[in-house]
């Protein structure tokens, strides 16, 4: 049967405490609070470590210590941080967790009662694995550890003239530090008017909704905001990345369905770009236009053929794609397709459900002529292609094998002649 003190050791163990909080910041620091939870009855006994997200190496410690408030400060001003916490408990505390834990909440049975709710479920190696930042840390100072009290220095031993008995009478003292797993990750930002775009921008790119729903309380001028770097909208930019719960929550927050990205592009031509039919589906669902052009005048066909996946291609034309409709280079998907290289199912797919093969862009070149020009990586013509596009292909084809087997008879004869 597991005792109380066993059940507290694995409790420590599996326990994930809650993000740190902020409670103030400005151009140049970030005040951060954050708690022990159910184990903040062994008070002086406890260290919390807290790391900042970097590059190189991921993770650094930027505080160390026994007060539950730290200022993290020298940092890059109107620039998004990223920190966690993990508890960690004093060797010389661990022995006496028991009694601790029993003399604050009163009774073995209410301590029992609070603690059964942490989630102890995950296996314990793989928590200690999350634990691991990659840079030295103070529970690597204090290591896990056997003390043999009873050994003596080599240098006694030797001056004695005999090996020294060990005694078994003391067994040997165990010595071990404990460690939670570590928090959630908390986002903030050194922008002193609030939650920089920047950060913002990065947090929907990230997934992380909950920290994106607290930023859009902050600012919510946010879920408008054009994102400088590349161009994207917040939903555009979730859209690309495939995460349908965070489109789902910034359309639920009023993010503008059409508002385009900086290239003329609307959230459904980039999330059909990126091949993400789930996403296509639901901005479909919730009024998208399926009509709009980008600057270029493509419209989500042609995107869907830039996809180079067959499933989007079968998804767009399935919804009532047209496959006549033209660009400003008066290239139809089809074209498109051929020019761009996509693979022979996706050209053999456009074929099947009607596409013109004898379309002529604005310069006057046929799709026959483009997949004539064309080559494979290996310098080769796509005779798939052809076969599907040029309609006097099989004609060549025979011409071709007619005047290389012509061409060898007459080589025959003229060595029979010789002879």
């Amino acid at each position: 049967m597991t005792t109380l003190q066993e059940f507290l050791v694995k409790k420590i163990e599996s326990w994930k405490p809650q993000p740190p909080e902020v409670e103030r910041r400005s151009s140049r620091d970030v005040t951060l609070v954050f708690s022990a939870g159910p184990f903040c009855f062994l008070e002086n006994q406890l260290i919390f470590r807290v790391e900042k997200k970097e590059k190189i190496p991921a993770w650094i410690t930027v505080y160390s210590g026994g007060k539950t408030k730290k200022t993290i400060d020298n940092l890059a001003p109107s620039h998004p941080h990223r920190f966690r916490f993990k508890v960690i408990i004093k060797s010389s505390a661990i022995k006496d967790l028991e009694r601790a834990a029993i003399e604050h909440y009163g009774d073995e049975k209410t301590v029992y009662e609070v603690l059964k709710e942490i989630d102890d479920s995950e296996d314990l190696k793989q928590s200690k694995e999350n634990n691991s930042s990659g840079v030295d840390d103070k529970a690597k100072s204090v290591p896990s550890y056997t003390m043999d009290c009873e050994k003596q220095p080599l240098s006694r031993q030797i001056f004695k003239g005999k090996p020294i008995e060990k005694s078994s009478s003391v067994p040997p003292r165990q010595y071990k530090c404990l460690s939670s797993r570590w928090s959630e990750e908390t986002w903030t930002s050194t922008d002193s008017n609030g939650t920089s775009v920047v950060c913002f921008c990065m947090a929907v790119r990230c997934g992380y909704l909950k920290q994106v729903q607290q930023m859009l309380e902050d600012r919510p001028t946010l879920i408008s905001v054009v994102n400088a770097n590349n161009g994207y909208t917040p939903l555009a930019t979730a859209a690309r990345t495939g995460d349908v719960s965070m489109v789902r929550f910034l359309l639920s927050a009023d993010a503008e369905i059409e508002q385009p990205s900086s290239t003329g592009q609307t959230p459904l031509q980039l999330a059909v770009l990126a091949g993400h039919v789930a996403i296509a589906d639901l901005l479909l669902e919730k009024g998208a236009d399926f009509q709009a052009r980008d600057f270029n005048k493509l419209r989500i066909e042609h995107y869907a053929v830039d996809s180079c996946k067959l499933e989007m291609v079968k998804y767009i034309f399935g919804k009532g794609g047209d496959v006549g409709v033209r660009d400003n280079n008066a290239w139809t998907p089809l074209f498109r397709a051929v020019c761009q290289g996509a693979k022979t199912d996706i050209i053999e797919e456009l074929v099947r459900r009607g596409s013109d093969v004898d379309a002529v862009d604005r310069a006057g070149l046929s799709v026959a002529a483009a997949a004539r020009i064309l080559k494979d990586r290996h310098g080769r013509r796509r005779e798939s292609v052809l076969r599907l596009v040029d309609s006097q292909f099989q004609h060549e084809k025979v011409v071709a094998n007619f005047t290389r087997l012509t061409k060898k008879i007459s080589s025959v004869h003229t060595l029979l002649s010789i002879k």
